[in-house]
This record gives structure tokens, C-alpha cells and sequence, in this order.
């Protein structure tokens, strides 16, 4: 089965009152996670936004800032070998085993 990559956590966090850039975004937390089957995997980061980039949260380029973070944290290729490394571990048998007699 592929993985599925889907951004779980978008949340944009804003300068307080009483602030020059009151109520714009100046970071935003996204996270990520990754499905294969019963296997899931999640990585999130914050993101600082700077200059031009401090704005309404209604207008952020949520899929560059998104995206950007995932690219440069190499999410997929974490998240990946995280789901792997879960299918290569031990699991408990779903069977009954019958315990036997004490002798």
C-alpha cells in the first residue's frame, strides 16, 4: 500500500494586541502525517514568518509556507522510514494461546 501524506495541523498564530502588526500571522504551527495501512507517522514544526511574509492569516501562502517546511525538513523521507521501521517491530499475535497444564 502507498503512503498517504496529508497536512494534519495548519494553525497560524498571531502578534497580540496592542502590537504594530496586531492580529497578523507571525508564525504558523504545520504539521504532517503519514498512513500506510494500520502504520501512521507525524512531524510538525513552527514556522517564523519575517517581513513581507507577516500578514492577515486569510492571506498567507499556506501551500509555499506548508510545503516549504516539508521540503526542507524532508518530511516524506522521515515520515517514511518512521512507517518502516513500525512494520519491521514485533507484534503481538491476535491468536489464543491456549496455556497448558501445570504439571
Amino acid at each position: 500500500m502507498a503512503i498517504s501524506y496529508t497536512f494534519s495541523r495548519v494553525e497560524p498564530n498571531v502578534i497580540c494586541a496592542g502590537q504594530p502588526d496586531e492580529g497578523k500571522a507571525c508564525s504558523v504551527v504545520v504539521g504532517m502525517t503519514a498512513i500506510d495501512g494500520d502504520h501512521a507517522a507525524y512531524v510538525d514544526t513552527t514556522v517564523t514568518l519575517t517581513g513581507a511574509a507577516i500578514v492577515a492569516p486569510e492571506s498567507l501562502d499556506l501551500s509555499a509556507i506548508c510545503n516549504g517546511a516539508a521540503d526542507d525538513g524532508d518530511w516524506k523521507v522521515n515520515l517514511a522510514a518512521q512507517i518502516e521501521a513500525q512494520k519491521a517491530q514485533p507484534h503481538t499475535w491476535t491468536g489464543v494461546a491456549t496455556p497448558p497444564s501445570v504439571s
